[in-house]
């Protein structure tokens, strides 16, 4: 059955693909239709070429795809990335403990902790009590990273930049080394905070960033240079080797992707610049639900969201003549 359906996706593909997009809103309820609303969002995919057919067939799909149950197996945590066998834990990252299920409980007092980690370490950033060598508050962060690492802060950095009242944060990602140069040159080593930020701490390009600006703060600074270090990362021993104190490094599960680790320790340069609650407003834990626990309570599912998803994966999964792509012998970021 859901090859089938995926046979009349592929017709109604192929049917409709070159279709002006213009001619579906003759349909004058098409925006209600092809709209959706939960957890403060709102999603408007009517300006899609969808139509009610392809929505219908979408959803059989979901249902013959068994997606309930997979995701119900993600909230229960169970071991759902096959490749590496790891349970997938990223929602817990912006939940409470009782929205969460029994089997996750042990992964979210980690989390919780590190949590509550974290906000004591950004106010006191903020307010002076976590102070340089001198005793001086810190004017500048500096995150080393690569990947989730980098894009995720420093993407909400920007996007955040009204609600910045804290140190002005940075950050270098490129092993060239004109990238780490050019940020450092303007700033301070004396009030400057270096965190530095990989998962495995073996990353050549975050290693090989974190260990020039070390050595830049070694020059600028007489005496212990751990004060103006942070690590975080999932390998302890790697990070004490580069001279970060352990109470320094804030820590997040392996079931946590890359991706979503913005909303864990990975943000503290965020955390610091806008501060906890604002922080906390971004992750939405103090709301009343969150988007995640709306698509366990399927508002959101329930609202068409996932139909765009889907319709984006087979967008990209079907060639001009309306063919499956051959993932084989296609650039994968097309297929992505």
């Amino acid at each position: 059955m859901k090859q089938q359906v995926w046979n009349s996706l592929i017709a109604n593909n192929s049917k409709n693909r070159k279709r002006a997009i213009s001619t579906l809103f003759e349909d004058k309820t098409r925006f209600k239709k092809f709209s959706a609303e939960g957890a403060g969002l709102f999603f408007d995919f009517s300006k899609t070429n969808i139509d009610l057919e392809a929505k219908n067939l979408l959803f059989q799909l979901i249902e013959y795809s068994n997606v309930k149950n997979k995701r119900k197996e993600m909230f229960s945590g169970e071991i759902i990335n096959k490749s590496e066998k790891r349970a997938v834990l990223h929602f817990a990252l912006r939940s409470n403990a009782e929205t969460l299920g029994e089997e996750c409980q042990d992964s979210f007092q980690g989390i919780a902790t590190t949590r509550i980690r974290m906000e004591q370490f950004a106010s006191n950033v903020r307010s002076g009590k976590v102070a340089t060598i001198e005793n001086d508050k810190f004017t500048d962060v500096v995150n080393i990273g690569i990947g989730g690492s980098d894009l995720g802060p420093k993407m909400v950095a920007l996007a955040l930049a009204p609600y910045h009242d804290g140190p002005k944060c940075h950050f270098v990602s490129n092993i060239d080394s004109a990238d780490i140069a050019d940020t450092l040159k303007h700033l301070n080593p004396k009030t400057t905070l270096v965190i530095i930020a990989s998962k495995t701490f073996t990353t050549i390009e975050t290693i090989t960033n974190a260990q020039a600006a070390i050595l830049w703060l070694k020059r600028g600074i007489t005496g212990d240079i751990g004060q103006h270090l942070v690590g975080v990362s999932s390998a302890l021993i790697e990070a004490t080797k580069m001279g970060i104190a352990t109470d320094r490094i804030f820590s997040f599960p392996d079931s946590i992707g890359g991706r979503y680790s913005i909303w864990g320790p990975i943000g503290l340069s965020v955390m610091i610049a806008i501060g906890v609650d604002n922080f906390l407003d971004f992750l939405a834990i103090e709301s009343q639900q969150t988007p995640d626990e709306n698509y366990e309570m399927k508002l959101i599912f329930s609202g068409d969201a996932i139909i765009k998803v889907i319709a984006e994966v087979i967008e990209v999964t079907l060639d001009d003549q309306g063919e499956p792509w051959d993932t084989k012998n296609k650039p994968k970021h097309k297929v992505l």
